[in-house]
């Protein structure tokens, strides 16, 4: 029997920047079990670069291209489809991803649009692909045709009808989901990923699947994925130990972990072990994105301990209205337990992620803050604000639905996922949602511009020095981030610049429909503008890693300025005042100096020093509220600002891999489980310990003025 030659893609742009910059575990998988089924009859190939993959069907056209289909690189994989079958008229074409309606007219409507995709593969494919293969081989050697009845799992428009007025949809049932998840042979462990080692992309691995959780905005939502099935301990234990040899060598410090609810089951604690192991051993993982668990936080904290701050947790609500809840079929723990979980947190120097999403069904401009405010004073250390993404497999693109809350949508480019293939340029777009029948899209626009001032300021902690004073004058974190957002127009011109610029994109990103996105685009003029940085990007963490890498300090001032106000405010007079001066100018060249050079290859990365009369260190160790004045020193002591060993090899992995651009550095604060890992080590020069000899409340006001170097 002659040989099927099988190529399977898992495609990323790669035009400004590396944008899915992870190994292809999905078409891994797929390649391992169609392999364990065919065996010999059919030689596989993987593909993630868009232009290899290109070469090769050139230069030896496949049999049979199936290629991964994500909101990020389904016009990329259309694309891909259409080139192998000018190649070879005869090839099947196939996708598989999560990009897919659940219901069959828009099933239907979705394949009508990808004239180059013979088959859909629903689901978890591993079964249903291998299915695929198999027809093919039949349809080849004088068996059943392939499309003469339905393929297990898969969907297809009959070829006769696509053409007609009533094109004729296939579908099967689907075949059971694998309960044992190691009937699937490692394509880590049997080789198959070994060429995607390469220094650029970050290893995926996956321990588990399936989701207990309805919730409406997720395609995991779907009772298809209801029941949980997971890999064997050795065999995870294995592949960590395989992957932390080859990715510790290469300086690679990030792991992807692909599960959904990460750390919620008990023998998640000794997958951490594992990794902890690799870490000692290989200097690998240093950093690990994943998706904790939504319940059971309790045991999330508890099983990811061992790793400390490598490991964030993630505490998503997406609202804070039980309504709004409500309409999206989701449930929150109570907010007195989330105060508890994140108090635990910090209190083990830990950092927490909390996610919310813009537009919800029933949300309000007025419940979002409110929202924003709890979630914020509730101690999360950093709060993301999600546009909605109106995605295929989610209730968001069923036409009912949107009609029952009035659901708007407008079209904007995938982050960075444009590019030029093969002659044709692609522009890979989706649908958001920035109205409703409870949020106008000046309501929109007006959290949106609210969500970078609290990105900026608030996430990751880069200012918090600076909070924190706000705090002990009697303001909350959210207060004094509103203030800062209420009075912009005072602001220092490179931050009135950086907000003024994001609202002039973030209205300009937004379309009425994707073939107007793509004509304008696709002008010379325009496609430059998305090569060269100036859109297209993803706005938040483009303006966020701007503020951070140039003009960190320019923030600080206008946080200071503000709270010099806060102090006249309340009344302070005389060496009052002047020394609640004094100690903001500190706390503002204090912050200047820890974040210098963050995100910024031309800084020095040589250590910084500044001089002051107070135990700053142990001032941020007390609980929120106690004054800085406690801890006024005897004598000016240096604080020495400077990045490890560890921090300037994960800077060299970073620039290296990403790049050194607008839109590689926002590549680089999204890749980041921590932003925070990246800002300058703060210690006192000559002291063993944090905490100083203190100085009486009488002889602090002695001080008339301190050095404050650099």
């Amino acid at each position: 029997m002659e040989r099927l030659r099988v190529y399977l893609c898992d495609l990323t742009h790669d035009t400004s920047v590396l944008v899915s910059d992870t190994i292809p575990i999905n078409i891994g998988f797929l390649a391992a079990y169609a392999k364990r089924i065919h065996g010999t009859h059919i030689e596989v190939s993987l593909f993630k670069y868009p232009q290899t993959v290109i070469q090769a069907i050139a230069t030896s056209p496949p049999d049979l291209i199936a290629l991964s289909n994500y909101s990020w690189n389904s016009k990329l994989s259309e694309r891909i489809a259409k080139l192998a079958k000018a190649h070879n008229p005869h090839v099947v074409t196939a996708q598989g991803g999560t990009n897919f309606p659940h219901k069959t007219p828009q099933q239907l409507e979705f394949l009508l649009s990808r004239p180059s995709t013979d088959v859909y593969v629903e689901l978890e494919g591993e079964v249903s692909f291998s299915e695929l293969v198999g027809r093919v081989f039949a349809a080849r050697d004088g068996g059943q045709g392939l499309f003469e009845g339905p393929i297990p799992g898969c969907v297809y428009i009959v070829p006769s009808t696509r053409g007609s007025r009533e094109p004729v949809l296939v579908k099967s049932d689907l075949p059971p989901r694998i309960r044992n998840l190691d009937d699937i042979p490692s394509p880590y462990l049997n080789g198959m990923l070994e060429q995607f080692f390469d220094g650029r992309l970050t290893p995926f691995i996956e321990t588990n699947r399936g989701c207990p959780f309805t919730c409406a905005f997720c395609h995991t939502g779907a009772d298809y994925f209801n029941k949980i099935s997971m890999f064997s301990m050795e065999r995870i234990t294995e592949e960590i130990a395989y992957i932390g040899s080859r990715a510790g060598a290469l300086g690679i410090v990030n792991l992807h972990i692909a599960d959904t609810n990460f750390g919620m089951y008990p023998r998640d604690r000794a997958i951490c072990e594992a990794l902890r192991e690799s870490q000692q051993q290989y200097g690998w993982p240093r950093q690990v994105i994943s998706t904790t668990g939504k319940n059971n936080k309790e045991r999330v904290i508890e099983i990811t301990k061992i790793m400390g701050n490598v490991f964030s947790v993630n505490m998503s609500v997406q609202s804070m209205d039980h309504e709004v809840l409500a309409n999206i079929k989701r449930s929150n723990i109570r907010l007195e337990d989330y105060i508890k979980i994140n108090q635990a947190l910090k209190a083990q120097g830990r950092s927490t992620k909390g996610e919310l999403i813009i537009g919800m069904p029933g949300e309000t401009k007025e419940s979002f803050v409110r929202g924003l405010q709890r979630v914020i004073e509730a101690g999360v250390s950093s709060v993301c604000s999600y546009t909605l993404m109106l995605l295929h497999g989610t209730e968001f693109k069923d036409p009912a639905y949107r009609e029952q809350f009035k659901i708007q949508g407008r079209y904007r480019i995938v982050p960075l996922d444009f590019g030029e293939y093969a002659g044709e340029r692609v522009f890979d777009t989706e649908e958001v949602g920035v109205a409703s029948s409870t949020m106008s899209f000046d309501d929109y626009l007006w959290i949106r511009g609210f969500s970078l001032i609290v990105e900026v300021m608030h996430n990751n902690r880069p200012f918090d020095e600076l909070l924190r004073y706000g705090i002990d004058h009697g303001f909350t974190r959210f207060q004094l981030i509103k203030r800062a957002y209420d009075a912009l127009d005072r602001a220092p011109t490179a931050v009135r610049q950086i907000a003024d610029r994001f609202m002039e994109e973030t209205r300009a990103e937004l379309w009425d429909s994707d073939g107007a996105l793509e004509a304008f685009y696709r002008r010379d003029e325009q496609y430059a503008r998305l090569v060269q940085g100036e859109a297209g990007g993803n706005l938040i963490y483009k303006y966020k890693a701007m503020s951070l890498a140039f003009c960190s300090g320019e923030w600080a001032e206008y946080l200071g300025m503000l709270l010099k106000e806060i102090v006249g405010e309340a009344g302070e007079e005389g060496q009052g005042r002047q020394r609640a001066t004094r100690e903001i100018d500190l706390l503002v060249e204090y912050v200047r100096n820890k974040l210098f050079g963050v995100l910024n290859i031309n800084s020095d990365v040589g250590p910084r020093t500044i001089e002051g009369p107070y135990d700053i260190l142990a001032w941020l160790k007390s609980p929120e509220g106690t004054p800085l004045v406690n801890f006024a020193l005897s004598h000016a002591v240096t604080y020495v600002f400077e990045y490890t060993d560890d921090q300037l090899a994960a800077r060299k992995d970073y620039f290296t891999r990403y790049g050194t651009e607008a839109n590689a550095l926002s590549k680089i604060v999204t890749r980041v489980s921590n932003v925070e890992s990246l800002f300058r080590q703060v210690s006192v020069k000559g002291s063993e310990t944090t905490t100083l000899p203190a100085l009486s409340h009488a002889e602090v006001d002695a001080f008339v003025r301190y050095t404050l170097s650099n």
